[in-house]
């Protein structure tokens, strides 16, 4: 996608500025299949950061080309459930999830807060300094990858801050009141879903169920918001 490209290309030149080597991009893995019209929704990660002693390394170039490995094995367990969820078919099915992983990896966007100097335990108040000085970039990123639900790995703190940030007179429909109690929110009329990081050690079917249960919770909500904001949108057009 040429804007994120651009976006990229920008971002990587400030954090240069800044001392930071070995920018990581991220995004959409399959930019073909996400320009399509779906049936199942368009989901992104919001998650920490990537490692890798490589330069001008693209994490989503390794995600479109290889097997998942381990990590991304599970991305690809919730990536299932979570269509599923809105699909009709319920059963957790280890062998045919088995052999959809790369499918599914290739049918997600990443955005990493931490785009540059990825470490294996990065501290809290390190990720917030990026989150702090990257705030608007990030947000802009999840504007141009436009994406039907974001799944925050133990991320939901560093997005609030992101999608509170405004440099214009724009008033962005945030509702996060009840998301420590029912693990989703909404931005706009996207899903957002508050859960575990990828890298977590519970079992691939009880995070199936957990992920399919909070999606089966909100979605009524979320039809009901998507109408709304799909008539509030076309309200200000014809304005």
């Amino acid at each position: 996608m040429k804007e994120l490209d651009e976006l990229f290309d920008y971002w990587e030149t400030e954090h240069k500025k800044r001392g930071y080597k070995r920018f990581i991009r991220d995004g959409i893995v399959d930019e073909t299949w996400w320009k399509e019209s779906q049936s199942v929704p368009k989901i992104c990660y919001f998650l920490k950061e990537a490692r890798t002693e490589e330069e001008h390394y693209v994490l989503t170039d390794d995600l479109r080309n290889r097997e998942p490995w381990r990590l991304w094995q599970r991305v690809a367990v919730w990536t299932q459930a979570i269509q599923l969820a809105f699909t009709g078919e319920r059963a957790y099915n280890e062998e045919k999830i088995k052999l959809k992983s790369h499918e599914a990896i290739k049918q997600i966007a990443v955005v990493n807060v931490k785009k540059s100097e990825g470490l294996p335990n990065s501290t809290e108040d390190d990720l917030m300094k990026y989150v702090d000085h990257d705030k608007e970039l990030i947000k802009r990123e999840l504007e141009l990858i436009n994406p039907d639900i974001i799944v925050c790995g133990y991320t939901f703190g560093m997005l609030e801050t992101v999608l509170k940030c405004t440099n214009d007179n724009r008033k962005d429909d945030i509702q996060f009141e009840r998301i420590r109690d029912t693990l989703y929110g909404f931005w706009n009329d996207k899903l957002i879903i508050d859960y575990y990081h990828p890298a977590c050690y519970y079992p691939n079917r009880v995070n199936y169920y957990a992920l399919m249960s909070v999606c089966r919770m909100a979605e009524a909500e979320w039809e009901e918001r998507k109408a709304a904001y799909a008539c509030k949108t076309d309200w200000n057009i014809r304005s």
